[in-house]
């Protein structure tokens, strides 16, 4: 298995180059003619990662108040970005087609590279060669910025190469930051004076209606997450549905992408409480809503948990090792009243692992971290919001 993963990574490392040296042909072909009005933000990570960013995002018009701010996002949330003010234009990326399909590539940096950037800023701790780096690059702005950053996402080779294509660095403390703090440490390396506090999800939402509005309460299950290794198991959730309904009678509301599905069947297999399966019938906006007006959630380490706070829901989040204290629990600078997300943690020494998880799991199952989080444990967090709702 380790030979298999180091051949992988290897080709992967090959792979790259390759793409790194075909983009020459942009390059060569277009020149990029800068327009000093415009800038290009690339940010090209997950939906709880710009969830979390949205409270540095609005700062960018105070840095920039001159310039026609274009989002370059990944494709998976620009719908939601596009609902707020903080940039002009909102340009979508599919990650997959632009590794993928080279004829996607070449033509998203075709427009880049000749819609003539004066800035282009690349604000994610995590840089990509791939993808962030090579945009950068390709942008041919006057000034292209981004931060010191780490090797989470990047080869050592790769990023010496790619630290060349930035103009300027942010430079980034070695110390673990939660990501909030993360985020205000970039901004503030731009000028600006800010601190970490909760994103707010409000404006985006406003007058969008609840699909869910016919139910008099109810709260959400959200059992999926990016690795399933992450996620807890399913016979745990059903079980704990059944314990919530006999203390308060809610309802509980399955939700996730229609990728997911097959773990909302699972669930409703094993759960004998009332439960509406909303899996893969929202978009991010109408998500959004729903956990608003949920009495409370309950998940895995994924961007629900980051909705929830962003729009004043209490959560409950099944927080495993891998990244603890990046992205959970949550550290603010400022003070707030909203309810933060409560972390449930079986503790172990290997915390910070990246989730490269030392011990054997069988596919598709639970990491230790994660299966070891008992059904009483979750149930004793949430008697105090229970009793409330009760």
């Amino acid at each position: 298995m380790k030979l298999y993963l180091l051949a992988f990574k290897i080709l992967t490392l090959i792979y790259n180059i390759w793409l790194y040296f075909l983009d020459y042909f942009i390059i060569l072909s277009y020149h990029s003619q800068k327009a000093e009005n415009k800038i290009l933000i690339i940010r090209l990570d997950a939906i709880g990662d710009f969830v979390l960013w949205l409270n540095a995002a609005k700062h960018f018009k105070q840095i920039y108040p001159d310039k026609q701010i274009i989002l370059l996002g990944n494709n998976a949330w620009t719908d939601l970005a596009k609902r707020f003010t903080f940039w002009h234009e909102v340009w979508s990326l599919d990650r997959r087609k632009f590794k993928m399909n080279l004829l996607y590539r070449f033509h998203l940096l075709k427009k880049i590279r000749k819609a003539g950037f004066d800035v282009a800023v690349q604000p994610s701790y995590s840089r990509s060669f791939l993808y962030s780096d090579e945009i950068i690059r390709i942008s041919g702005a006057r000034d292209r910025i981004g931060p010191v950053g780490d090797f989470s996402n990047i080869h050592r080779f790769e990023k010496r190469v790619s630290d060349r294509f930035y103009t300027r660095l942010i430079p980034t403390d070695l110390k673990p930051f939660m990501e909030l703090k993360r985020n205000a440490e970039f901004m503030c390396g731009l000028g600006v004076n800010m601190k970490s506090g909760l994103p707010d999800l409000s404006s985006a939402i406003e007058g969008v209606s609840n699909l869910l509005s016919n139910l008099n309460g109810y709260y959400i299950l959200f059992p999926a997450a990016s690795l399933s290794g992450k996620q807890w198991p399913i016979t745990h959730f059903s079980v704990l549905a059944d314990k919530i309904y006999r203390k308060t009678g809610l309802v509980a509301i399955i939700c996730g992408s229609s990728r997911e599905q097959h773990l909302a069947d699972k669930l409703l297999c094993h759960v004998d409480a009332p439960v509406v399966n909303m899996v893969g019938k929202t978009n991010l906006v109408e998500l959004a809503v729903v956990i608003r007006d949920a009495a409370f959630l309950v998940g895995n380490d994924t961007s629900a948990i980051h909705f929830a706070a962003a729009v004043s829901t209490p959560a409950f989040c099944l927080l495993g090792g891998g990244h603890y204290g990046r992205f959970m629990p949550y550290d603010l600078e400022l003070e707030t009243e909203r309810p933060l997300p409560i972390p449930i943690v079986h503790k172990m020494d290997c915390f910070g692992c990246n989730w490269k998880c030392r011990y054997p799991v069988k596919k598709g199952a639970a990491v230790p971290c994660i299966a070891n989080i008992s059904v009483d444990e979750v149930f004793a967090l949430l008697k105090p919001v229970l009793e409330d709702k009760s």
